[in-house]
């Protein structure tokens, strides 16, 4: 069940003599379906946007208006970057998941840990949406509150009929459709508290907008709590790889189409229900801003059902996403083989035996705690905390250091010298006329102990021994991976590949020609067979190896995107990552540990 197998079927193929056999060849089946922009961004929007989304206007109070608004725009174009940086890093790697990205720069210990923390992040949502369908169908359809039985009864025939079909698909490309609806469905949801809520009224009774503002700015007593909501409201990134492999032709321009697309519509979603909520009610905002609606009454009181319907709804449709990824953990962790490793799931799951088995133990895994576990919130906080930091934040920034550690090490040395924090480049052994020389031009001594003082300073403040670090051991660990997967045989990467300028070492007066990969390539003249080196064997050998080459090349996707170094803006985006990451982490660890 768990060991390497890739579905194949018998051909009936001639032979030269005019007789048949059969062949094994590779079904054309275990071919994963792609999706458009359109779908990648609709599956993308489904997994930021969940049951998180009722809960902005409670983080806007926390941090205050004006402190909110901001931080939500940052964290939107927060995670909007991280998404470009992991696919891009991937791509320059050439790997095709998040677990086999930091496999490549930490070892076995960085792929486990990237994996356990898609796990818990999925499994957790999973688990929550779950609870929301138990907690908010029931009333919908007239039960009365208490009924336990029945309240079970809903959430399992309601989610086997519906989330059950759908989470048994193969492919993310497969759940365009549904998530398309879902998305729908939130636009829906936040037009309907934006126009429901007693905004008017609060702004007539406090004064305006502009006063309230100015008692709103910043609050510094609860702003981390505030911070700790928003900032796992648009987690996404356990997702990503398995998203930006179902997109058909995944270059880095259509994938950027994608990640702006949808991070845009999550933002003003997000902003205008965290807005429209927090001035209705202001500092009587609960967690979860349907809950205000309820106590006003009249036709307010049913718009707010519509909207918890509509949410309710969403729930079906966004359970199968975070399902597909405690799936595409499961088949990394517990199946052998390259194919699973490497997280390609079309491969694995095509043996439905296997799918059907994988959903049904995710679906009863989360089932069983929903319909019996009253609240499992806290704990579903803290390690939520946990991983969505260490996905979303500090995951991308160290693993940017480290793929580019060579890079980062270079320009560190071009501006403090030695990675000790030494400026001191001259060399050891100089004959004494260049140290005349050296000494007549050295300006003078209080100017270099200034620079070599604020050199040292910002050494340590810029926490630089840490990043040289985090550099040095990518550098070292990226090399050996390098070189183990140069003995494996090649395979096409499901994200694409990257085109490296390779023509400098071409003399220039070398003309160039197309190639099947659509680049140019240089065209050297073609020896005579009597001149040629090594005679008829080794003009065999050449013609063998340029049609391997070009058979390659012919199966190989285009290179459509170019490898850019990085720059010093770069690098500091990646430590910016790191550095908020960490303090995400400690604020939501803060407000989970301090509520009451």
């Amino acid at each position: 069940f768990f060991a390497p197998s890739t579905p194949r079927k018998l051909v009936k193929v001639s032979t030269p003599g005019g007789t048949s056999r059969l062949i094994k060849k590779e079904s054309s089946k275990t071919k994963e379906n792609k999706s458009t922009v359109a779908g990648a961004t609709s599956n993308l929007v489904n997994a930021i946007i969940g049951a998180g989304i009722v809960g902005i206007p409670y983080a806007i109070k926390e941090c205050g208006l004006v402190a909110g608004i901001i931080l939500v725009v940052l964290c939107a174009i927060l995670t909007e970057k991280s998404l470009r940086v992991l696919v891009d890093t991937a791509k320059h790697v050439d790997v095709p998941s998040y677990e086999t990205l930091f496999e490549s720069t930490y070892g076995s210990a960085g792929f486990y840990f990237i994996s356990v923390n898609m796990l818990i992040m999925a499994y957790g949502g999973c688990l929550s949406y779950l609870t929301i369908i138990k907690d908010t169908l029931p009333i919908l359809l007239g039960v009365e509150r208490g009924d336990v039985g029945m309240e079970r009864a809903i959430l399992v025939v309601s989610t086997m009929a519906i989330i059950l079909p759908i989470s048994m698909q193969r492919d993310m490309a497969d759940l365009a459709k549904t998530s398309k609806i879902s998305v729908i469905f939130q636009c829906f949801m936040v037009l309907v508290v934006v126009i429901f809520s007693p905004v008017s009224e609060t702004l007539e009774e406090n004064g305006g907008l502009l006063a309230i503002a100015s008692e709103s700015v910043i609050e510094t007593s609860t702003i981390f709590i505030g911070l700790g909501v928003l900032s796992f409201a648009f987690v996404c990134q356990h997702s990503a790889f398995i998203v930006a492999g179902s997109l058909e032709k995944p270059t880095k321009e259509r994938w950027g189409m994608a990640t702006s697309r949808a991070l845009s519509l999550c933002l003003v979603l997000e902003a205008a229900c965290g807005i429209a909520g927090y001035l209705a009610f202001l500092e009587k905002t609960q967690g979860d801003v349907l809950n205000n609606f309820l106590v006003l009454g009249g036709s307010i009181t049913k718009a707010a059902n519509l909207a918890r319907g509509l949410l309710c709804t969403t729930m079906f449709f966004v359970y199968p996403v975070d399902s597909f990824v405690c799936r595409h953990v499961l088949v990394v962790l517990f199946f052998r083989g390259r194919r699973a490793h490497e997280g390609d799931d079309a491969s694995v799951l095509n043996r439905r035996d296997r799918r059907i088995a994988m959903t049904l133990i995710i679906y009863f895994s989360s089932l069983i705690p929903a319909l019996f576990v009253e609240s499992v919130g806290s704990v579903l906080a803290l390690t939520g905390t946990i991983a969505g930091s260490s996905l979303s934040y500090i995951g991308p920034g160290m693993i940017y250091l480290a793929v580019y550690g060579d890079e980062f090490l270079k320009k560190v040395e071009e501006v403090w010298g030695k990675f000790d924090g030494s400026t001191d480049t001259a060399p050891a052994e100089t004959d004494v006329e260049s140290s005349r020389l050296l000494t007549t031009r050295q300006p003078n001594e209080t100017t270099a102990t200034e620079q070599s003082f604020f050199k040292s300073v910002s050494w340590y403040l810029l926490l630089m021994p840490i990043w040289c670090e985090v550099a040095k051991m990518g550098k070292t660990k990226l090399k050996e991976f390098k070189e183990k997967e140069a003995l494996k045989s090649p395979h096409i990467n499901r994200l694409g590949k990257v085109a490296r300028p390779s023509l400098q070492m071409v003399p220039a007066n070398i003309p160039r020609v197309g190639s099947a990969d659509g680049g140019l390539m240089p065209k050297f003249p073609t020896p005579k067979y009597g001149a040629t080196a090594g005679g008829n064997k080794a003009i065999g050998a050449a013609i063998l190896a340029q049609q391997r080459s070009a058979s390659v090349r012919a199966a190989s996707p285009a290179p459509a995107d170019l490898d850019e170094p990085p720059t010093w803006y770069d690098f500091c985006v990646a430590i910016f990552f790191v550095v908020f990451g960490t303090i995400a982490m400690c604020a939501g660890m803060f407000s989970i540990l301090t509520a009451k």
